[in-house]
């Protein structure tokens, strides 16, 4: 049983900000949409088996999306289609020689991060994102680790990046891209976030990749948002540049090919709902909101002894990270009311050495609020991450001001009065 199922048990309400499902926060799909899916269901066509890689009608349309941003150039057999991004991640790592790594930026979508340890048996080799420069990549870093790891054949980028929301600039990724270049290395691009940008350029892999080989996956989970689809495509890009990687994407297709087909509804959809002329005022609408959620956790949280964020643009996520000022003093426990509550807590706080772990605990004890440590996204950063999707503006505040208590009855115990 979980630790939030624990204090639920106990009658303590929950508000769950770990999971990034927009459904669940109150995204749900526009009534167009809607109307667009029930239209489908009376296809017959629907109902039945489609290509392997994907329906070819659906595959050319996102070709001819990916081509409009006049980079590289795909074709829809550059296309192939999965259940959901899971799927696909699941299907890379899995497929990928043994002796082969993948380097990671640290901290990292999980996904990625425990499909390669299920692989290679021990830890990921990462390459840092720094806090203290707005989350961008250290490239110095990724190269030395290059250098010292020859068994390393990928790099993985994550953008717009999860947990942290980064942005990734056209210089860092060029600068990722000539590196792959230099030490003839492929790219695995997750770019599932790329219209959910709402400060910066969203500047897409295809854009800079020049001739490196290159996976790229995308999918609408969360940008209907529909996560329940389990619908996510990987493009190929520069295949006919080397005969290893070309091998691997055909192990990809052939593997896809076990299971027949991905599921054909949503793939169906796509282009209908992509083209509707509400779609790109509903993704407007969506990343103003997500900015405003930003503004506000940034103006409430800056001021913070120890507590350091940075509006990082994309996403649906906010990550704080905690300095060593922040853990001055104790998590005071005292002023539980409920003995059974307060029990748990001093329990869980004695079964970790991880103090983001610790305040992840006091905060849903204290606040009724469950958010995610950084240091569970394969990093050694002490922070939290949360998401910006709550839908109600009077909710999200009152999420923001409970984690602001939280932080503040540690910082400043002796002045904070609840």
């Amino acid at each position: 049983i979980s630790k939030a199922d624990q204090l639920s048990a106990l009658g303590y309400t929950i508000i769950k900000e770990n999971i990034g499902d927009p459904v669940l926060k109150g995204h749900i799909l526009p009534q167009w949409m809607k109307d667009i899916v029930k239209d489908a269901s009376q296809v017959d066509l629907v109902y039945a088996y489609c290509e392997s890689k994907g329906l070819i009608d659906t595959r050319r349309f996102l070709a001819k999306k990916t081509n409009s941003h006049s980079g590289y150039q795909i074709s829809p057999d550059d296309i192939t289609f999965f259940n959901g991004l899971g799927d696909a991640i699941a299907r890379i790592y899995s497929l990928l020689n043994h002796k082969t790594k993948v380097i990671m930026p640290t901290p990292t979508y999980p996904a990625h991060s425990s499909a390669e340890i299920s692989r290679i048996g021990t830890k990921p080799i990462t390459y840092k994102m720094n806090p203290e420069n707005d989350w961008r990549p250290d490239l110095t870093d990724l190269e030395s680790k290059i250098i010292s790891h020859p068994e390393i054949s990928g790099i993985l980028i994550i953008n717009p990046d999860n947990p942290t929301g980064k942005v990734h600039t056209e210089k860092d990724l060029r600068a990722i891209v000539a590196l792959a270049k230099k030490y003839d290395l492929f790219i695995i691009c997750d770019e599932i976030y790329e219209d959910m940008v709402y400060s910066g350029n969203m500047v897409r892999l295809c854009e800079v990749i020049d001739d490196v080989p290159a996976l790229c996956l995308k999918g609408i989970s969360k940008v209907m948002p529909w996560p329940g689809s389990r619908c996510g495509w990987i493009e190929y890009y520069n295949r006919n540049k080397n005969d290893d990687f070309n091998e691997f994407c055909s192990l990809l297709d052939q593997h896809k090919m076990t299971e027949v087909c991905s599921t054909t509804l949503p793939q169906f959809v796509i282009p209908r709902i992509m083209q509707h002329p509400e779609f790109d005022n509903y993704l407007a609408e969506k990343n103003h909101q997500f900015a405003n959620r930003m503004n506000l956790v940034i103006e409430e949280l800056t001021d913070i002894e120890g507590v350091r964020i940075s509006n990082t643009g994309g996403a649906f996520y906010a990550a704080v990270t905690f300095t060593d000022d922040f853990w001055k003093y104790d998590f005071p426990t005292d002023s539980i009311d409920n003995s059974q509550i307060k029990s748990l807590l001093n329990e869980w706080l004695n079964g970790t050495d991880r103090m983001d772990l610790k305040f992840v605990y006091y905060l849903m004890a204290t606040e009724g609020i469950c958010m995610v440590p950084l240091t569970g996204f394969n990093s050694g950063i002490n922070g939290l991450r949360f998401t910006l999707l709550e839908n109600d503006e009077t909710r999200f505040r009152e999420i923001i001001d409970g984690l602001k208590r939280a932080c503040l009855k540690i910082t400043e115990p002796a002045q904070y009065v609840n």
